[in-house]
């Protein structure tokens, strides 16, 4: 399991992938991972789960590290979606199998308009603890984040 950032909407979403190859260096000794710095270097990617998550039917997952470029050209193509339909979710999620009333997830929403949305916004959702034990009792529990985005 993993942590997964995406986007949802009613509307089909496009599927992005990089220009161009880049190198990508891991040094396992310090934890570093190289990408090419480049900010065409991230892909949006068809999320067949979506329906796991919420009640949109399309869904797009991000393969990134995040840049303030990469986080721009979200938001552009954020507001591209949103020419077709009036509210796109951005999702940050623990990737689970399926959920008993003892390890549901803490669902966090907040809806902001894209003329208010900054690149900030993407940098703390995508940011969020996922792990943050948010009930005492059952410390199993993660906490997922969505931001509803509107026209």
């Amino acid at each position: 399991m993993s942590v997964c950032t995406f986007i949802a909407s009613d509307y089909p979403l496009a599927e992005v992938v990089p220009t161009q190859d880049y190198p990508m260096e891991i040094n396992v000794d310090t934890g570093m991972i190289y990408d090419g710095g480049a900010d065409d270097n991230y892909f949006l990617l068809a999320f067949r789960d979506v329906a796991d998550y919420t009640d949109k039917k399309y869904g797009v997952y991000l393969e990134w590290n995040y840049t303030e470029g990469r986080a721009e050209q979200i938001l552009n193509y954020i507001r591209a979606a949103l020419e077709n339909t009036e509210l796109v979710e951005l999702w940050h999620v623990w990737l689970m199998d399926c959920y008993e009333y003892e390890d549901s997830p803490v669902i966090h929403k907040q809806t902001i308009s894209i003329g208010e949305m900054t690149i900030r916004d993407i940098f703390e959702l995508d940011n969020a603890d996922i792990w943050n034990s948010p009930d005492k009792h059952i410390p199993s529990r993660p906490s997922f984040y969505c931001l509803k985005v509107t026209r």
